[in-house]
């Protein structure tokens, strides 16, 4: 069951970003979310905690809690892990399976997956649409026999079928983000030229204990992607 808080963490971080505070940019009191939520102020207070700390706000001592000014629309947030789907919202993200192989784990992918050599892993290779555009080529690697997917399941968001289907957890998130030249495979999948840049993210993903549950190169279409990353210093 998810914690308290970070069910509120997350209403107000809808919220926040459908723009229900760009008015006053303030967020309401601990008071009023108490009563809001019927929640303690303990679960209030560290669900504004959280939103701090991911850097969509600031405390203001005497006055309150108020928003930064940065724009997250259309922009993939560093900080979040629930992917594309949730990141690019109210944008329809969709997804075009490529090829979902069955392989066997070389060193490489044995080293990076924490597992050993020849265990079975599931390859999944995906184009990605925002809005009918072509923006990213996913290539994603899971442990076939911890992380089990269908063909139908990579069709959305996998992060939500992983977490709500399959009951894991995943909590952190490792990126390595370089500029790299398309190879004619991928210029044609994002209807650029082959040798045109592309933005690569190379990233790793572990549960709660620290455990990989998938590793992953993405390919980003250089002129439609946007990241952002947020930092506090409190």
């Amino acid at each position: 069951m998810q914690a308290k808080f970070k069910e509120i963490y997350e209403r107000i971080e809808q919220d926040i970003r459908q723009g229900k505070y760009d008015q006053t940019r303030q967020l309401k009191t601990e008071d009023e979310y108490v009563t809001l939520y019927d929640v303690s102020r303990v679960t209030v207070r560290h669900a504004i905690d959280q939103l701090i700390r991911r850097g969509y706000c600031y405390p203001v001592q005497g006055k309150g809690v108020f928003l930064r000014r940065h724009k997250i629309a259309g922009a993939t947030n560093l900080e979040n892990i629930r992917g594309l789907t949730h990141d690019l919202s109210p944008q329809v993200v969709t997804s075009k399976i490529i090829s979902f192989q069955n392989i066997p784990a070389d060193a490489f992918l044995a080293d990076k997956l924490d597992c050993a050599v020849d265990t079975p892993l599931t390859f999944i290779e995906r184009q990605r649409f925002a809005d009918g555009q072509a923006i990213s080529l996913e290539r994603l690697y899971y442990n076939s026999e911890k992380v089990p997917l269908t063909p139908d399941a990579c069709l959305g968001s996998i992060y939500e079928y992983v977490q709500s289907k399959l009951g894991i957890k995943l909590c952190f998130i490792d990126y390595v983000i370089e500029a790299v030249k398309l190879t004619p495979h991928e210029a044609e999948l994002l209807s650029l030229c082959e040798g045109d840049p592309g933005f690569q993210f190379e990233n790793l993903g572990m549960d709660r204990r620290g455990k990989v549950v998938h590793y992953g190169r993405t390919v980003y279409h250089y002129q439609k992607i946007r990241s952002l990353k947020m930092a506090s210093y409190l």
